[in-house]
């Protein structure tokens, strides 16, 4: 901290996860008086939120802005013709207009790493051969920032930043996708085994590189260690809400082909989008042991800022992002409504499907295979999960996420009697019939509460003791009158609070349709079994046809691929 605080200007580089510490770190710097630029994804895309803790924010690429900003202070000259540029300007926050993305990324000169404070040598060393990513993962926030335009560094400029890390045994390539242009991809790896700057090396690859079998040779000659791969899901709609374009046998086929050419492979998965249940996390975690998938990431769907998941979910008044304490937003935690699995549930999935893959039995099959090394990968994720559920935050954010399901239950302090009334309107919708159907399958009586609600509230009162009330989010189109007559139906019975101790409210999104976790609320006033609930909720949604077809579970049983 004494050579930053030293500095006569300090840039500090955010992604969403790292946004709270960094910004700890500009207000220490700020307060010593020193100017803070922030750069990188999150504030990209949150300019305003950054200027809260700098002077200055550079949005986009930096290489230019920065030292034009420099200059700039150096020399006491004005902002205004700084492109991507973020600035207080008489007390108000400034944006310049953005820069144009670098077409030609050879312009920015080799890294010197020995100018870092307490570089020396590294067993793993970075190298970036390009920019941009042209597929559209929903997920995704690389579009935003770097465009879909795949923009590279000349084959020279590569093979001369590989030779300044010579004495480097494992190199990390740390494109988007190393292999999105097969041809140049060879002609990189032809080059490196010519001049036999040939270290252990990994990138990141999609599926398709396996359909390449001279590329895959390649990979193997010129020492390729491992790759991670974006399988993302086993769950062929999941895949299709994410255009991921692959499918189950196309991820089966790439995991062969890679460990035909000795390839080892980081596997990454995306749980918790709106067609996984439970069972499908369970079933990923499976999927990864039967087919000996080296090490693996268990990644939550977490909407960060400049990704299409975020646009989707914040058109939507934000009520399916459940917080905004960024550093939460890592992958490890929920912070989005999902909508077949309740939030509490997908966090425990997410966590039990690691402990799954890296148990003592997967340790102990790595090792009677003699595989040392996945088997040291599989501990360490072990241990990694033991550190993770001895963090307090950790505890504490699973802990809210349990007390928001079972709040209904917590609040009546003792199961409900069996009876529930719902309004005669919400039943006469597909929502309203799910909902009834799910209660008659717990074994609970619905009375229907026809109009007017304070009449029918009179003849109720000694035969029920639930009623559940609708909120209705947002009023789809062609919903409008129904929106109104559940508006109506809501005021009237909040009029008479105080003539029953159990209104249960139903947030209603007709856009979206049924979500389970209101569902998992009201069912836990009449057990405290949630895989009852869910079964019930299955159940009902089957019998019709209102959560689509069978479940995301029942598809991957038929799909699952055994290796002995």
């Amino acid at each position: 901290m004494g050579a930053v605080l030293s500095a006569d200007i300090v840039g500090i580089s955010t992604i969403t996860s790292t946004a709270p510490p960094s910004y700890r770190l500009a207000d220490t710097a700020r307060q010593a008086g020193i100017p803070v630029v922030l750069g990188g994804t999150h504030v990209s895309f949150l300019p305003d939120e950054g200027l809260d803790h700098a002077e200055f924010v550079i949005h986009g690429e930096g290489e230019f802005a920065f030292p034009e900003l420099a200059e700039a202070l150096e020399h006491g000259r004005g902002f205004e013709g700084i492109r991507g540029l973020s600035y207080w300007r008489d007390g108000q926050k400034a944006h310049n207009p953005g820069r144009p993305r670098l077409a030609d990324l050879d312009v920015n000169p080799i890294p010197d790493f020995s100018l870092v404070m307490g570089y020396g040598r590294r067993r793993i060393a970075s190298v970036a051969t390009s920019r941009g990513c042209p597929f559209p993962c929903t997920f995704c926030s690389v579009p935003g920032m770097y465009g879909s335009t795949f923009r590279t560094h000349s084959i020279d400029r590569v093979i001369a930043e590989l030779q300044t890390h010579a004495d480097t045994p494992y190199i990390f390539f740390a494109d988007d996708i190393f292999t999105a242009n097969p041809k140049r991809t060879k002609d990189l790896l032809t080059r490196m085994i010519a001049e036999g700057i040939t270290p252990e090396w990994g990138a990141q690859v999609r599926t398709e590189t396996v359909d390449d079998d001279e590329l895959l040779r390649l990979m193997h000659r010129s020492n390729c260690f491992n790759v991670y791969v974006g399988f993302e899901s086993i769950n062929p709609k999941t895949l299709h809400l994410f255009k991921k374009k692959q499918d189950l046998a196309k991820i089966q086929r790439a995991i062969d082909k890679f460990h035909d050419h000795e390839i080892k492979i980081h596997g990454m998965f995306v749980v918790g989008c709106d067609e996984d249940d439970v069972e499908t996390i369970y079933q990923t975690a499976r999927f990864t042991r039967d087919n000996y998938i080296e090490s693996v990431q268990f990644m939550i769907l977490t909407p960060c800022p400049g990704s299409p998941d975020w646009r989707t979910l914040y058109s939507q008044g934000k009520k399916d992002i459940l917080c905004t304490n960024w550093e939460l937003y890592d992958g490890h935690h929920c912070v989005h409504q999902p909508r077949k699995i309740a939030p509490y549930e997908l966090q425990l999935a997410a966590m039990q499907a690691t402990e799954q893959f890296s148990s003592w039995g997967a340790i102990l099959e790595s090792l009677l295979r003699r595989d040392l090394f996945t088997a040291a990968l599989r501990f360490s994720a072990k241990r990694l999960v033991g550190d993770w559920w001895q963090d307090p935050v950790n505890w504490a954010h699973t802990a809210q996420l349990r007390q928001e399901l079972y709040a209904e239950r917590q609040r009546a302090g003792r199961g409900a009697q069996g009876a529930v009334a719902l309004p005669e309107a919400l039943i006469q919708d597909d929502l309203g019939r799910l909902l009834e159907q799910f209660l008659h399958e717990l074994g609970v009586r619905v009375t229907p509460l026809a109009e007017p609600v304070v009449d029918a509230l009179h003849r109720v009162q000694e035969t029920v003791d639930v009623i559940i009330t609708p909120i209705v989010q947002r009023a789809a189109k062609g919903k409008e009158e129904l929106s109104q007559r559940l508006g109506a139906v809501t005021a009237a019975i909040q009029s008479n609070l105080d003539k029953w101790s159990r209104v249960i409210p139903l947030p209603v999104n007709f856009e979206q349709g049924p979500v389970f976790e209101p569902f998992a609320r009201i069912g836990l006033l009449f057990t405290e079994n949630l895989d009852r609930i869910r079964q019930a909720c299955t159940q009902a949604g089957e019998m019709l046809g209102l959560w689509g077809d069978a479940p995301a579970s029942a598809q991957l049983v038929a799909a699952r691929t055994s290796k002995g």
